[in-house]
């Protein structure tokens, strides 16, 4: 038995140099992802039952099929901690919304929104007498409108508050906030009907050593953050630039102008937001080569002993240092990973950077947070990297070459690698950007070429600079300096966004379509032989399975009350009546209209008419009745009814609300052959987070 495990680890070894091994991940991810997919909750039996057949198989091969066979474990091992993942973030969620209660709770995170507000997670959790059968949940979120206050994790509060349960997707395929809450831990979210009101002030609540190391610790975040704003507030460098400033050092975005960031997206500029790899990297390059030429300055230390190496274990500890201040987000995990794997590999004297090191990365990350596999931090990323890597290995030789041949190579090497970043990186993402986005940067390379050497040269210096110097109370100069360039670079994001074109709005992708997108992308990055270029096909299949497919005629709302139609020209046209904001502005990105949600009046080749407590439309030769108060006395003459149930037996077909309410928003694609109807409860299927496998 030990000389059988002996073997199989000198396989693992081997392997680990062989160019196959990188489709690791893509098989690890292939059994998280499976397991996402699923519309039922899978039975308890069903992962001992794969494990044991494929352990009979491995036996029965003799391990003779050795790539197979590891990425076959490696997609049950992916779909097994999936499970494990799910099961262990159980917490009881609430089920019916609440009226006004007041309760007790920890502050366990505070998150500054923008115009004032402030976003608050409570924990430990004292309820009044819950209803029977209501569950109580453990942690929620609740919204503060303009409280002032000032407010740390774990402090305890007494607050009136409406409750909710976290919201189904508006729409099947949008975003499932609910889900999310549900690896969060957040049972409830909602909002604060008053101020709150300290229960002890400066009273810290927090259990054990390592609680009380993460209350302190996250304290200190918030403080920093309001420390960054009140220096760069100070200086006079304008609305949103101290947010900007926090959010590239504490990760905290919320503060940012929503037309600041708005103009950030439309430039291309919004990676600069979030602290991922390009920070990252600048912070350890910065770091090493600070601490290098330091060390190298005193002849004594640096001909006796590896300089070199001690640098990367500096450079290491500050990346470190920079994760936690962060708050490790998926994508300052994943910098952080290839990163410290880079400067390990200083240490060992090894290649710096390969895909091996971001293979791992992929492996760490997501056996850490497997249902960072369906987030768009994650897939964004990673295949910017992926890209990046693999874009390098094959013209960097060739860059190389000219840059030592020719001067103008020397002296275009940063803004020429600048633009061939950002066009690799660009590509690479530019689908997952329209799935998750519905909108595409059209400026993108010229907001990076003037807004990124900015970052590099003034921003993460000044903020580097600043820390070292917070010990002393002297940092304010370090955010000031770091203020300026963030001013300078949010006038580039404005100028840009404000061009004709600069920005695209676009319909949602399907997800066949963004599956065999990402495959083709990883067959052609992976491997080096000519098969290769066999990915190319899936990528234009996707982009062309994308471009076949429509978005719905008609969409309805959970409640009843609004009702969307899809005009020819692409735009749609809203009910009156409609206080649904988050649900209209969700569709019409979904549809590719851009932001605004427009009234049916407005829309006039929607073909719908609208009077008190009824609309009717005609949508690809169908006949739709919307009706909100009362059934119609008898059988109306419309193809589809909405918002009632008939009272007659009619050959028109009638979408009630008790029936949206139960399902869930739902589309619907119309045609002379028939209709074709999605609702949410179809689209999230009986999972742990939707409304049928709540925990009691």
């Amino acid at each position: 038995m030990l000389e059988r495990w002996g073997t199989v680890v000198a396989r693992l070894l081997e392997a680990e140099r062989r160019r196959w091994i990188l489709w690791a991940p893509v098989a690890f991810g292939a059994g998280i992802a499976v397991y996402f997919g699923l519309s039922v909750e899978p039975p308890w039996w069903t992962l001992p039952v794969v494990v044991s057949g494929l352990a009979v198989g491995g036996c029965w091969s003799r391990w003779r099929c050795w790539p197979l066979q590891l990425g076959l474990w490696l997609a049950v091992a992916g779909f097994g901690l999936a499970a494990l993942r799910t099961a262990g973030a159980a917490a009881p969620v609430l089920r019916v919304s609440t009226g006004v209660i007041e309760l007790e709770g920890r502050v366990a995170e505070v998150e500054p929104m923008e115009q004032g507000a402030v976003r608050l997670l409570l924990d430990r959790l004292v309820w009044p007498v819950a209803e029977a059968g209501q569950a109580v949940p453990q942690r929620i979120r609740i919204r503060l409108r303009r409280e002032a206050g000032d407010w740390f994790p774990g402090q305890r509060l007494r607050v009136p508050v409406v409750l909710m349960p976290p919201p189904r997707p508006a729409a099947p395929g949008a975003f499932d906030f609910a889900r999310q809450a549900w690896f969060l831990g957040i049972g409830a979210v909602g909002y604060a009907v008053a101020r709150p009101h300290p229960v002890d002030a400066g009273f810290v609540d927090a259990e054990g050593l390592f609680q009380r190391l993460a209350q302190g610790w996250s304290a200190w975040r918030h403080a920093l953050t309001g420390r960054i704003v009140r220096a760069v507030g100070d200086a006079g460098l304008g609305e949103g630039c101290g947010a900007v400033a926090a959010a590239l050092i504490t990760g905290e975005r919320g503060a940012v102008p929503p037309d600041l960031l708005q103009a950030y997206r439309d430039a291309g500029l919004a990676h600069i937001l979030v602290i991922a790899g390009m920070h990252m990297s600048m912070v350890a390059g910065l770091a090493f080569v600070w601490l290098r030429a330091g060390l190298a300055a005193i002849p004594w230390i640096a001909l006796r002993f590896p300089i070199k190496k001690w640098t990367a274990g500096g450079a290491l500890a500050v990346i470190f240092g920079y994760l936690l201040i962060s708050g490790a987000p998926v994508p300052t995990q994943r910098a952080f990973v290839m990163n410290a794997m880079m400067l390990v590999a200083v240490l060992i004297d090894r290649d710096a950077l390969s895909l091996r090191s971001i293979t791992w990365a992929a492996l760490a990350i997501l056996a850490w947070h497997p249902e960072a596999i369906i987030g768009a931090s994650f897939q964004m990323s990673f295949a910017a990297v992926y890209a990046l890597i693999a874009g390098y290995e094959v013209l960097g030789a060739r860059l190389a070459v000219w840059r030592r041949r020719h001067w103008s190579g020397r002296l275009l090497a940063y803004p020429l690698g600048i633009l061939l970043t950002t066009q690799i990186a660009g590509m690479a993402t530019a689908f997952f950007t329209i799935y998750h986005f519905n909108r595409f940067a059209t400026y993108g390379l010229l907001g990076n070429i003037l807004a990124v050497p900015l970052v590099g040269f003034l921003v993460m210096p000044a903020a580097l600079v600043a820390f070292c110097l917070l010990p002393f109370d002297l940092d304010a100069w370090g955010w000031v300096v770091m203020g300026w360039g963030i001013r300078w670079i949010g006038a580039i994001a404005r100028w840009v966004s404000s061009l004709p074109g600069a920005s695209v709005d676009l319909p949602a992708v399907p997800m066949p379509a963004l599956l065999l997108f990402a495959l083709g992308g990883l067959w052609l990055l992976l491997w080096r032989r000519p098969w290769r270029l066999a990915g190319l096909l899936g990528l234009v299949g996707g982009v062309m399975l994308y471009g076949l497919s429509r978005p719905p005629d008609l969409w309805l709302s959970e409640t009843g009350t609004t009702m969307a139609v899809r005009a020819p020209d692409g735009r749609l046209a809203f009910s009156p009546g409609s206080s649904e904001r988050v649900t209209r502005e969700t569709w019409v990105r979904l549809s590719g209209g851009g932001k605004t949600p427009l009234a049916w009046y407005q829309v006039p080749q929607a073909a719908m008419t609208c009077g008190h407590a009824s609309c009717q439309a005609l949508v690809r030769g169908r006949e739709i009745l919307f009706q909100r108060v009362v059934a119609p006395p008898s059988c109306p003459s419309a193809d589809l009814v909405v918002g009632t149930v008939l009272s007659l037996p009619c050959p028109a077909k009638a979408i009630g609300a008790h029936a949206l309410k139960e399902g869930g928003a739902r589309v619907l694609w119309l045609g002379t052959g028939g209709m074709e109807e999605r609702d949410v409860a179809g689209w999230q299927g009986c999972r742990p987070w939707s409304p049928c496998l709540v925990p009691q």
